[in-house]
C-alpha cells in the first residue's frame, strides 16, 4: 500500500507551527515531510531546523534539503529530532560523504532527482541510501503544474529493480496519484492539495483516487 506524508515548506515559525498543527490534529499520519530552501540551490528561503524544536509534536519529521550544502544541514538536523534526510543528487557537496556521514548519525537517507536529471547518475550512490525521491515539479515553490514525464520516469526507476523505496514530491494530487500508485510508488509526498481546505476531506480523495472509486 502507497504511503501519504504530507509536505510544509514553512517561510516562517508561525507558519510551521499553524501547518504541523493542522496535521497533528487530525491524527491520520505517521511523518510529515519538510522543506528547506537556503536561496541559492533554489531561489527561495525557508526555516532552519532548529525553529522545529520550539514545538512539540509526535509526528516523524523527513527533512527535504533543497541547499548546496546538505552536509552542513545534519548536524542541525540530527539536533532536531529528524529521522530521515534527502538531498539533492545535483548538490554540490560529495554525495558519498554526505550519505554516509548522515548514516553516521543514524539517519534514514534519501537522494533527490531533478526531472532532467537521468537516473543513470544515481547508480554509483545506490548501495548507500534508503530512498529515491523523483521530482513533479521544479523544486522551490509549492503550486507548480505535475510534470507528467515523472511517471515514466518513475517506471524506468522500479525496472532497476534496486534496492530502494521509491517516492514522488511535487502536485501530486487526485488527478495523478492514481498513475503514480500503478507505476509502483512506495510513497508520495502531497502538500498544497492537503493543506488548502479541509485536510481530512483532501485526504479522502486521494484514497479514493488510489482505489478507483
Amino acid at each position: 500500500m502507497v504511503q501519504i506524508i504530507p509536505a510544509v515548506l514553512p517561510t516562517t515559525d508561525r507558519g510551521y507551527n499553524n501547518d504541523f498543527s493542522r496535521l497533528e490534529k487530525t491524527g491520520l499520519f505517521e511523518w510529515v515531510h519538510i522543506d528547506f530552501m537556503d536561496n541559492k540551490f533554489v531561489p527561495n528561503e525557508g526555516i532552519r531546523p532548529s525553529v522545529t524544536s520550539k514545538y512539540k509534536f509526535t509526528l516523524k519529521k523527513e527533512a527535504h534539503l533543497m541547499v548546496q550544502n546538505p552536509k552542513e544541514w545534519i548536524d542541525e538536523l540530527v539536533k532536531a529530532d529528524f529521522k530521515r534526510v534527502l538531498f539533492h543528487l545535483e548538490s554540490e557537496d560529495n554525495q558519498d560523504e554526505c550519505l554516509s556521514y548522515a548514516k553516521a548519525q543514524g539517519l534514514e537517507t534519501g537522494l533527490v532527482l531533478k526531472h532532467e536529471t537521468p537516473l543513470e547518475k544515481l547508480e554509483p550512490f545506490i548501495s548507500k541510501t534508503d530512498i529515491v525521491m523523483l521530482m513533479g515539479v521544479v523544486p522551490g515553490f509549492q503550486g507548480q503544474p505535475f510534470i507528467e514525464g515523472v511517471v515514466d520516469k518513475l517506471k524506468e526507476l522500479k525496472s532497476k529493480q534496486w534496492p530502494i523505496k521509491a517516492a514522488v514530491d511535487g502536485a501530486v494530487r487526485d488527478t495523478n496519484i492514481k498513475k503514480l500508485v500503478d507505476a509502483g510508488v512506495d510513497y508520495v509526498i502531497v502538500g498544497s492539495f492537503l493543506l488548502k481546505g479541509e485536510i481530512d476531506d483532501n485526504l479522502e480523495k486521494l484514497w479514493e483516487a488510489v482505489d478507483g472509486s
